[in-house]
């Protein structure tokens, strides 16, 4: 199957990166052009299958002139437009004419969406590659991209911070533990879509959560405004998944350990923060249950009851 074409219209390169990257990995053949001028030049000898539009190019010609042309012209009649834009006010104007809009910043859960759109015009499910099975959180790869782009902004941006927290989840003796290993699985699976509830809905929109490996899970949170941030996010994680998960009836309490890291400008990979991060992780539960270590400075927080 050829691979749907994807032109992306974007002045902002972190944003444009962003798209590239992920979209790339999706299988989707991505172009980017960071100006209406170049823009409308490749728009006059090829269609692309989907264009990403930013509204506010900043230059006279706008993102709303290129969505017009893109609708008046019977060449791109099947061409799919998304509308990124920084200013929601602005999408009155266009709204008619944009098959789908996001608002920056843009978020995980708005790519999840871009992708499920992009996915269902190809009819073809590559978007579920990249999502645990279970859990529907990420898997390490997607999370793994995610930290290259995190990487790659921090080396760009001096005042772009972001950690990484990874924590691993056991079961506290429980009486259930006679259960046939059919109710053993079952119950796991409910256990599992039940703490990936309760991860999302405790996170912010513009984190990513994946799932590493059975019951160890990793968040990246970025653009935090100091490194005091991860304290907070670790504490809320700790507090949050502390309380028994109803499974099946009954209640499941877990113990959880946490390990974090900050981003270092000496780091020479995008994986040394992942790799760090579990550092911390063996750290913490060396120490005891309910053990949260943030490398180079120990948080002091209680352990889960």
């Amino acid at each position: 199957m050829e691979r749907l074409r994807v032109l992306i219209i974007e002045d902002d390169r972190d944003t444009a990166e962003f798209f590239q990257r992920v979209l790339s990995l999706f299988g989707f053949d991505c172009d980017v052009v960071m100006s209406a001028k170049k823009a409308l030049a490749i728009l006059a000898t090829s269609v692309p299958d989907v264009i990403l539009l930013d509204l506010r190019l900043g230059s006279e010609i706008g993102g709303e002139d290129i969505l017009f042309q893109v609708r008046s012209n019977p060449r791109m009649s099947r061409t799919r437009v998304i509308v990124i834009t920084s200013y929601p006010s602005e999408t009155e104007l266009v709204s008619n004419l944009a098959d789908l809009i996001l608002v920056k910043p843009v978020e995980v859960e708005q790519l999840r969406m871009l992708v499920q759109r992009l996915g269902a015009i190809e009819a073809s499910p590559k978007q579920t590659q990249f999502q645990d099975p279970i859990t529907e959180l990420y898997n390490q790869e997607f999370f793994q991209t995610r930290l290259e782009l995190a990487f790659e902004r921090a080396k760009r941006r001096s005042d772009f911070l972001y950690s990484v927290v990874v924590f691993e989840m056991h079961l506290q003796e429980t009486s259930d533990n006679q259960a046939p290993p059919e109710s053993q699985s079952d119950r796991q699976v409910s256990l599992l879509r039940a703490i990936s509830g309760r991860l999302r809905y405790n996170s912010r929109p513009m984190d990513t959560l994946a799932r590493l490996s059975d019951m160890k899970f990793a968040v990246l949170n970025e653009e935090l405004q100091g490194p005091e941030d991860i304290h907070q996010i670790i504490q809320r994680l700790q507090e949050k998944l502390s309380e028994p998960f109803l499974v099946a009836g009954e209640m499941v309490a877990l113990q959880v350990d946490f390990g974090g890291a900050l981003y270092a400008p000496h780091w020479r990979s995008y994986l040394d923060i992942l790799e760090t991060a579990e550092q911390a992780l063996g750290i913490a539960q060396a120490k005891g249950p309910g053990g949260v270590y943030l490398v180079g400075l120990p948080i002091k927080a209680k352990a889960p009851a």
